[in-house]
């Protein structure tokens, strides 16, 4: 007599189950390798037309009578040529109907937020592909067609870092007033003769008090005007929220709901302490060294104090009635900044002979400790005579406050209370800067500067003078492919 269990049937069952499951996991495995790949290719493909159809597109940024319409154009027809839209002789509009696999393009001037750090700058336009690529093994599993998007950023920029006077960078809704302007006088930025568009202010913060309506109302905003009796005037004001207004007026074209900008020098390579000489703190005194607690200045009533460029760590502090005499090139404060102690003041800041000191002051950390980056404050109670220097990688930038160290919110602070004379560009990418006018009048009183800054406050009870020159100013001279 015999006896059957049926594991035979039991386990070819078992093994049916597992094949299945495992021929869909490998069908899996192979839309995973094979249709990423073709994903990969096809970005590639859609690579080799946005470079080109960007850079063509930025012929037309600086060109005279070039429009909108001709970047488009420009795009469009490098797109024919590589078989988009018809392909090659084609004059089809480069639209998805006009495309067998349903390709967008997308030309922005000035770029989109996709673009980073270009975002809203002048100079630069950005083209974008997006198509449906599809698939070979993934239908299987439902997957039809997978999106594939590229784009890039091209640049003809000559040579201006951007085109605004003021730039505040904060665009937090919840941080209202990022400009600020406030006193009892009157702030004039416009443009020098010659100088046919630039001089603008921007603030990127969104807060706002209403709907965008191109006037300055009551409430929070993120341009705050404040002034008792002043006048602010600029070619035209960029406010991505909406402006306040207290009292004081403002002229010019104003324009709330405006896009965000980026940080046009956010990929500009910072000093490293490490390449430059150590200071003194007098023309005799022994070299600064890491971890120094920097130099004490004590004028006791008329004393001047002839400084080097070079590194100082630990910073300056300065005492009362001091003068301080600058020597051409770059000051690097690490660490400790530049504070005045108690009843401390400058009594001016300025080159040899009262001639304007060609400087750059750049704040940041003690390199040994990877600490003390301090506040920096340039308040004078006669003369602040400071240009940037001329040459070098760091050309017109008058002040830099290090965004990557320890204390990247760090204040400038700038003002001469009978002779205010300064240039360049001052760059605070996290940080308030902020900028006293004095009583100081007509070009006695003048800041022919650019501040981009997280945040910055303008006022004073005089006439402040700020004529734009993007020659003066740090200048990013690109062309070409830049993203």
């Amino acid at each position: 007599m015999s006896f059957s269990t049926g594991r035979g049937s039991s386990d070819r069952g078992q093994i049916l189950v597992i094949f299945a499951g495992g021929l869909v996991t490998l069908l899996a495995i192979a839309a995973l390798v094979i249709d990423l790949g073709f994903v990969f290719v096809a970005r590639r493909q859609e690579q080799n037309v946005a470079d080109p159809a960007a850079i063509a597109a930025a012929r037309f940024i600086r060109a005279t009578g070039g429009t909108y319409a001709d970047m488009v154009n420009a795009a469009c027809s490098v797109a024919h040529q590589n078989g988009l839209f018809g392909g090659q002789g084609s004059t089809a509009s480069c639209t998805p109907a006009n495309d067998a696999l349903g390709t967008l393009m997308t030309v922005n001037y000035p770029p989109s937020s996709a673009a980073g750090t270009f975002q809203g700058r002048p100079g630069f336009v950005e083209v974008s592909l997006t198509r449906n690529q599809g698939t070979f093994l993934a239908g299987v599993v439902g997957i039809r067609s997978i999106q594939v998007s590229s784009s890039a950023v091209a640049a003809f920029n000559n040579g201006d870092s951007n085109s605004s006077s003021l730039i505040a960078l904060d665009p937090k809704g919840t941080d209202c007033a990022t400009g600020h302007i406030h006193g009892t006088g009157t702030i004039n930025i416009h443009r020098l003769p010659g100088v046919t568009s630039g001089g603008y202010v921007q603030i990127n913060s969104s807060c706002s008090n209403g709907p965008a309506n191109a006037t300055c109302s009551p409430g929070s905003g993120a341009l705050k005007i404040d002034s008792n009796a002043s006048t602010f005037t600029a070619p035209t004001t960029y406010v991505v929220g909406s402006c306040q207004a207290t009292s004081g007026s403002i002229n010019g074209g104003l324009v709330e709901g405006a896009p965000v900008t980026g940080d046009p020098l956010s990929e500009l390579p910072a000093p490293d302490p490490a390449d430059y000489p150590a200071g003194r703190c007098s023309p005799t005194g022994p070299l600064l060294t890491p971890g120094s607690s920097g130099c004490r200045f004590n004028g006791g009533g008329s004393g001047t104090v002839a400084l080097q460029p070079g590194v100082y760590y630990g910073g300056w502090s300065i005492g009362n009635n001091v003068t301080l005499q600058l020597s051409p090139g770059l000051y690097i404060m690490a660490g400790g900044g530049v504070s005045l102690n108690a009843g401390g003041s400058i009594t001016s800041v300025q080159g040899a002979g009262g001639a304007p000191a060609p400087v750059m002051f750049f704040n940041t950390d003690d390199p040994s400790t990877r600490s003390g980056q301090a506040s920096v404050d340039f308040t004078a109670n006669s003369t602040l005579n400071l240009r940037p220097i001329a040459s070098g990688p760091y050309r017109n930038i008058l002040i830099w406050n290090d965004g990557n160290g320890s204390n990247p919110s760090a204040t400038i602070t700038l003002g001469g209370q009978t002779v205010l004379n300064i240039a360049g560009t001052i760059y605070s990418p996290k940080g308030l800067v902020t900028l006293e006018g004095g009583s100081g009048v007509g070009s006695a009183n003048s800041a022919a500067i650019q501040i981009i800054a997280w945040q910055w406050d303008v006022g004073g009870n005089g006439t402040l003078d700020m004529p734009y020159d993007p020659a003066g100013l740090y200048q990013l001279d690109e062309k070409g492919l830049v993203r």
